[in-house]
């Protein structure tokens, strides 16, 4: 682990009554006070869930339940009606891509929004980790529940933008593709290359926006701008550190799903086939829906914190790059140290200094 302990200095002969030099030296941050490298990011994701397990995974599996049990009955409903589409006579191809339809249910999408609004949810402690300073569930709720609406607008608002920027730039080229045009085919490659770009692009560019607007209490529209304001200059760098992680994220994701693979199998198929090139639609049971859920909810509650902290820990960063964030605690810190050395002199109670809700700045 990396860290370093706040900076602060403790008087050779306090006087009596004085506070212990253990108050007044702050506890080691999972990461260093200055800019990060990509391993100290990494690492300080690891260890601020090692730190608050119950902070990071309670959170996490909260939010990821509550998720899970909304997705339960519209994937029930959904892939329902994806067996009802198939009858007996029903192609080898077409088969396959009704099942492939199935991997997009709802859970699967819902997914996507409760690792963004986890972000929000949990950089708070993150950022608390920073500093090395101690932070209990019920005090990340209380800091984030006036924030919860505009945080759960802006992870929608993402997740929209960026899915129907894929969308509105595939639909062109797939509706010519089906009509017969050969030059279909060529439309649709495009398309998909247009709206990958712009979605990869906002996506970088509007990573940070939850931890802007959580941290520094801003609205929906400036933490979107404010987002693309500390990733300009370090766009390169943040997709990257965002892919490795995504990267990692998935490695255990993977090994955790051959668990459920092992478990629930194909039952979650709305397709079966009949060993003769054709299959048929069958009940899928909501038992094993339930059960999906399940394992989808546990293997989520473990990698989104992970996610998250790298994301809450990029923007710490970027701000210690961009406007000397690092600069900005050290003082704090040295100032908060003379006034806890002057209390133990009568002098009166410490300031608090952080990165967390109320000290952010929207310059």
């Amino acid at each position: 682990m990396s860290g370093v302990t706040e900076p602060a200095t403790v008087a050779a002969a306090p006087p009596a009554g004085a506070v212990p030099p253990s108050a007044t030296t702050a506890g080691r941050g999972v990461v260093p006070l200055r800019p990060l490298q990509v391993g100290e990011i990494l690492d300080g994701a690891v260890t601020a869930m090692r730190t608050h397990p119950g902070v990071m995974l309670g959170m996490s599996a909260i939010v990821v339940a509550a998720g899970q049990a909304i997705a339960i009955p519209l994937d029930f409903l959904y892939l329902r009606f994806l067996a009802g589409l198939v009858n007996d006579d029903t192609t080898l191809g077409s088969g396959t891509g009704i099942n492939d339809l199935a991997l997009l249910r709802p859970s699967v999408l819902l997914n996507a929004l409760i690792v963004s609004l986890l972000v929000g949810l949990l950089t708070t402690a993150v950022s608390r980790a920073v500093l090395g300073r101690p932070v209990t569930l019920g005090e990340v709720w209380r800091l984030t529940r006036p924030r919860l609406p505009r945080l759960l607008g802006l992870s929608l608002l993402i997740f929209v933008t960026l899915f129907g920027g894929l969308m509105l730039a595939i639909l062109p080229g797939a509706l010519v593709a089906a009509s017969g045009n050969a030059a279909g085919a060529l439309l649709l490659l495009l398309g998909i290359g247009a709206g990958v770009a712009f979605a990869v692009n906002r996506w970088v560019a509007w990573s940070l926006a939850g931890a802007a607007l959580v941290l520094e209490d801003q609205p929906v529209r400036k933490a979107l701008r404010r987002s693309s304001v500390l990733v300009k200059g370090g766009w390169w760098r943040v997709l990257g550190i965002s892919v490795l992680a995504l990267l990692i994220s998935e490695l255990v994701a993977g090994v955790l799903s051959v668990v459920e693979q092992v478990v629930v199998g194909s039952n979650l198929s709305p397709v079966s086939a009949n060993g003769d090139g054709t299959y048929s639609g069958h009940h899928v049971a909501v038992g094993y829906v339930f059960l999906g859920a399940l394992f989808s909810a546990a293997i989520q509650a473990v990698v989104s914190p992970f996610a998250a902290s790298v994301t809450a820990l990029q923007y710490v960063d970027r701000r210690m790059r961009r406007e000397g964030l690092d600069i900005q605690l050290a003082m704090n810190a040295r100032a908060r140290t003379g006034a806890v050395e002057a209390a133990g002199a009568g002098a009166g109670a410490p300031p608090t200094a952080g990165v967390g809700p109320g000290t952010g700045s929207a310059a």
